[in-house]
C-alpha cells in the first residue's frame, strides 16, 4: 500500500458523492452514541425533576451537534482510507469519555464533560481546516464553521477555570454560536453553488443516517421500557399488559417517523437541509424524554402516576408529532400518492397533538395504565390514516379523493 492509498487528503466537496451506500464505518461510529443517550435518559429516569431534564437536554444537544459534525464531514469529505478511520476512532474514544463524565456533570462536576468535548470540538476543528488547506477554494465555505467552532472552542476552554454557576451560562453560549455556524455559512454556501450552476441536495445516504439515530435514540426507549420492568416483581395480568401498551407505543412512534421519511428526499435547498437537521433535535430530544419518564413511571403501576411524568410524556409526544408535521414539508413528494399520504398523516399528527397538550393541561391524576392506553389509542390515528389512504391510493391510483 502506497502512502496516497491509505492516508489521501480529505474528498473535495465538488467531488459528493449523490448516490452511495452508507459505510460500515459509519454504522458503527453511530453505536457509540448508544452510550451517551444511555446515560442521559437514565440520569432523567432516577430524576424527572426541572433542572436535571434542563440539563440533559443541553448535554443532548451537545451530543446530537457533535454526531451532525461527524456525518456530515464523512458525508462531504471522507473516503475510505487510514486517515479517516483514525479520526473517526478518535471522535469514538471522546465521545465514550463524553459518557463516562456525564454522571458527574449532572452534579456540577463537568472538568472531564468540558474535556471530552473540547477534544471533540477541537476533532472537527482540524478536519474541517485540513479540507481548506488542501482546497483553498473550500475556505468560503469551512471560514464560518472554523470562526464559530474556534469561538466555541475558547469558550468551554475558559469555562474550566470558571466557578459552576458561571460553567451553564457558558455552555449555552458555547451551543448557540455551534448552532450559528451553518447559518452564518448558508449565504456563502449558496452562492458558490449557484456560480457553478447547482444547488444544494441531501443525498439519500444523509438522509438515512438520520434515520439511523432515530432508531438509537427509539431502541434506547425500549431498553428503559425492558430495563424498568425487569425491575418490578409482580407478574400480574395489568403488568404484562402496560409491557404491551409500552412495546406497541414505541412500534407506532416508528410507524410514524418511518412510513414519512422511508426511502423519500428531501426538497432541493440548503435551507431545507438546515430545518431537517434543527427538527430532528426537536424530535430526538423529545423521544429521548419520553423513553426515560416510561421508564421512571413503570415503577408507579398500581398507584396513580406522579402528574410531572404524566404532562413530561404527553408533551413530549405532542412534540414529537408536532415536528413530524415539520419533517412532512420537508419531504419532496414527487408522486401524487406521497403528497396525498403527507397531507392526510400531517393533518391528523397536528390534531392527535392539539389533544395530547389538552390533556396535559387539563387531566388531574391518571393510573399507568389508563395514561398508555389513551396514548397509544391517540397515535394508533394517524398511523391508521396513513396505512388506509395509502393502500386506498394505492389500489385506485385514478382516485382524486383528499387533494
Amino acid at each position: 500500500m502506497n502512502r496516497k492509498t491509505w492516508w489521501q487528503p480529505p474528498r473535495r466537496f465538488e467531488d459528493k458523492q449523490n448516490e452511495r451506500k452508507i459505510s460500515w464505518l459509519e454504522l458503527f461510529y453511530d453505536l457509540v452514541y448508544v452510550a451517551c443517550i444511555g446515560e442521559i435518559t437514565s440520569h432523567i429516569a432516577a430524576h424527572p425533576g426541572g433542572k436535571d431534564i434542563g440539563y440533559a437536554i443541553l448535554f443532548f444537544v451537545f451530543i446530537y451537534w457533535s454526531w451532525i459534525n461527524g456525518t456530515q464531514y464523512y458525508e462531504l469529505h471522507g473516503n475510505d482510507t487510514v486517515r479517516t478511520r483514525w479520526f473517526v476512532f478518535l471522535q469514538m474514544l471522546a465521545i465514550g469519555a463524553v459518557a463516562i463524565s456525564a454522571p458527574a456533570a449532572f452534579r456540577d462536576n463537568g472538568f472531564n464533560f468540558t474535556v471530552s468535548f473540547l477534544v471533540i470540538q477541537g476533532i472537527i476543528i482540524y478536519l474541517l481546516a485540513s479540507v481548506s488547506f488542501y482546497d483553498r477554494s473550500h475556505i468560503r465555505l469551512s471560514g464560518p464553521f472554523l470562526i464559530c467552532y474556534g469561538a466555541a472552542f475558547a469558550i468551554l476552554f475558559v469555562s474550566l477555570f470558571c466557578p459552576p454557576p458561571a460553567v451553564l451560562p457558558m455552555y449555552l453560549v458555547a451551543i448557540f454560536i455551534n448552532m450559528f455556524a451553518p447559518v452564518l455559512s448558508a449565504t456563502y454556501f449558496n452562492k458558490a453553488l449557484a456560480s457553478r450552476g447547482e444547488q444544494f441536495s441531501a443525498s439519500p445516504a444523509l438522509v438515512e443516517r438520520f434515520g439511523q439515530f432515530t432508531i438509537i435514540v427509539l431502541a434506547e426507549s425500549i431498553l428503559s421500557i425492558v430495563s424498568g420492568f425487569s425491575m418490578v416483581n409482580t407478574r400480574s395480568l395489568l403488568v404484562w399488559c402496560i409491557f404491551c401498551l409500552s412495546i406497541s407505543i414505541a412500534f407506532l412512534l416508528w410507524s410514524l417517523y418511518f412510513d414519512m421519511t422511508n426511502e423519500q428526499e428531501l426538497k432541493r435547498g440548503y435551507r431545507y437541509y438546515q430545518f431537517f437537521v434543527f427538527t430532528h433535535l426537536v424530535l430526538l430530544g423529545a423521544l429521548g424524554v419520553f423513553g426515560a419518564c416510561l421508564k421512571n413511571l413503570v415503577g408507579h403501576l398500581e398507584t396513580p402516576a406522579l402528574p410531572v411524568l404524566n404532562r413530561l410524556i404527553v408533551i413530549s409526544l405532542a412534540v414529537f408529532l408536532i415536528a413530524m408535521c415539520v419533517i412532512g414539508r420537508l419531504i419532496a413528494a414527487d408522486d401524487r400518492q406521497t403528497r396525498i399520504y403527507r397531507k392526510q398523516v400531517t393533518r391528523s399528527n397536528m390534531i392527535v397533538a392539539l389533544l395530547l397538550i389538552g390533556i396535559s393541561v387539563f387531566s388531574k391524576s391518571w393510573s399507568v395504565f389508563g395514561l398508555l392506553l389513551t396514548v397509544f389509542l391517540l397515535l394508533a390515528i394517524p398511523v391508521t390514516i396513513g396505512i388506509v389512504t395509502w393502500l386506498k391510493h394505492e389500489n385506485y391510483p385514478e382516485s382524486r379523493d383528499g387533494i
